[in-house]
This record gives C-alpha cells, structure tokens and sequence, in this order.
C-alpha cells in the first residue's frame, strides 16, 4: 500500500474546517484538487470519511477512529522539520487563540499591538471562548492556545495559572442593598447571570449550593458590560470578577455610577489559566507566543496591559 503524504493533509485540513471549500482555501488548493485526493484517500481507508451535511461535511466513524492518532502523527512530524531557532522579527507564523470576557477587553487590543510590535510578519485570530469550545478547538487543532478558567482538564493538555481574581456584587448605587447585604438578601434578589456559554448557572450558583442556597436568574447575557449596563438601569444584581471593574469595567462603572461589593458568603478564589495541547509544547514559535499572551493575561488586576 502507498500512502501519500498529502493525502493526510486533505484529510487534516478537512476534518477541522468540516468544510471542502474552507479546507482547499486553507491548503491553497482549488476545490477539485481536495475533492479528487479525497475520492483517493477513501479507496485507500474504503470508507467514506466524510458525509455531505448542509453546511459541510462531518466525519464518519471510522474517521473519527482514527482522527486522534492521525491528528498526533502530522503534529509530530511538522515538529520534527520545524526549525528549531524562532526569530519573531522575521517568522510569518500565524497563531490562534480564544480570550475569556473577563479579559478580552482587554486582552485582545494588547496582545494583537505587542504581537505586532515584537513580529510584524506574524498574524493573530481571535476566537469566541467557552471552556467547552475552546478545549474542542485545542483537540482539533483549530486554537493553538486558550485563556480560561477550565475547571478540568484532559491529560494531553498543558496549563500555566496566569493569575487569580474573586467575584464582586455590582448594582446601581441608588439599591437598596448598595449598603449593606445579607445572604438573605442576596439570594431573594433577582440577578443577571454572565455566562458565554448560556447556561443557566454560573460558579456563583456553585458557591450557593454549598450554602443550602440558591439565587434568581432573570437575565442571561454573554458579556459583563452588557450585564453593568443592565444593573444600571433596574434593581437587578450582577457578580463579576474584580479584575474586569479594575481594567476595562472601571469606566462602565463610573459613568453608570454602580455600586461594587464583597459577596455575602465564603467563596473561593478565580484561577485563569493558559492552556495548550501537547502537539505544540515544544514548538519554539507557539512557546514564544504563549509568553506573549502569559505576559499580557498574567499582568496583575488593575495594572496596564
């Protein structure tokens, strides 16, 4: 059996934009070039590989078998001829990566300019974070690198702890619990939950639970801002982390004039995290570059990015 190199390229790139145009683009090949090597890569597998679906194609499961090793091995080799010296001033490396709300205001603006600065050839895309999302996107190899607070972890992926905030209770400062508040109190009031991912509790509602207690959600949205502009204009709470109304939420908080304080119960600590998979540990550019972003994300709450 002869198995050509590039065949498992067409497939790569395939398998992560679940799209033929999408992956011909990314190969710099034309659409019936990918097309032609996939008729060739199924008679060689005799499957499939991948079935039309309205917006793409998605894997069969004998691709999906297989993806995990095949995914590795490509890694491996492009590891093994990347060179080993990284010259940020000269590489066109482009890296991929997704930043939490809670920092990204921040973030992104900063590590896109000190990107620039450092390596003017280089390119950065950004992407929406979930924990969920952003670890599918490090297994597929669609994100090289991601910020996060990742409660758990698969065992082929490395993390570096960038920092640790807590959570505030934000309101407008006419509220009648801007003052003073009770867990009573706290948990009759009504609340808007800031969750990326939508879902209908937050860690907060954790810290809750391990009170006996649990708390009414009446809004959920996907960034903090948008939960301080809410707050401003009713008698909802928000909880945010501190780091958010030290950098970017600061000036939300005073044009809108919001009250910030301590929640009313024992809560634990905010880890945000760097995380990467084993593929690109050893990389020199992505070790570059995951200094860059530590470097940036890591700066303590309050300081400039």
């Amino acid at each position: 059996m002869r198995l050509d190199l590039n065949l498992l390229l067409v497939i790569e790139a395939v398998m992560l934009e679940r799209n033929v145009t999408r992956a011909a683009a990314s190969l710099s090949m034309s659409q019936p070039a990918v097309s032609n090597a996939l008729r060739r890569a199924r008679k060689l597998m005799q499957d499939q590989l991948f079935l039309r679906v309205s917006d793409g194609v998605q894997p069969t499961s004998r691709m999906l078998a297989v993806w995990p090793e095949l995914h590795r091995s490509l890694a491996t080799i492009r590891a093994s001829i990347a060179p080993q010296h990284f010259d940020p001033r000269t590489d066109p490396t482009g890296f991929r990566l997704s930043v939490t709300d809670s920092l990204a205001a921040e973030a992104v603006c900063a590590i896109t300019l000190r990107l620039r600065n450092s390596s003017p050839f280089a390119r950065v895309a950004f992407s929406f974070h979930t924990n969920a999302a952003s670890l599918d996107g490090i297994e597929r190899g669609t994100l090289d690198c991601a910020v996060g607070m990742f409660p758990a972890l698969p065992r082929d992926i490395h993390v570096r702890v960038l920092r640790t905030e807590h959570y505030v209770c934000v309101m407008r400062r006419e509220h009648a619990l801007a003052r003073a508040m009770t867990l009573d109190q706290f948990a009759s009031a009504d609340h808007v939950l800031v969750t990326p991912s939508g879902m209908d509790l937050g860690v907060v509602d954790g810290w809750l639970g391990l009170q006996g207690r649990s708390r009414t959600i009446v809004a959920v949205v996907n960034h903090f801002a948008d939960a301080l502009r809410i707050v401003a204009e009713s008698d909802l709470l928000t909880c945010v982390p501190n780091g958010f109304l030290e950098g970017h939420g600061q000036e939300l908080v005073e044009r809108h004039e919001l009250a910030v304080g301590a929640l009313p119960f024992e809560t634990e600590k905010l880890a945000y995290k760097l995380v990467w998979h084993e593929r690109l540990h050893s990389h020199p550019a992505h070790q570059w570059f995951r200094s860059l972003v530590a470097g940036t994300c890591g700066t303590p709450a309050g300081a400039a990015l």
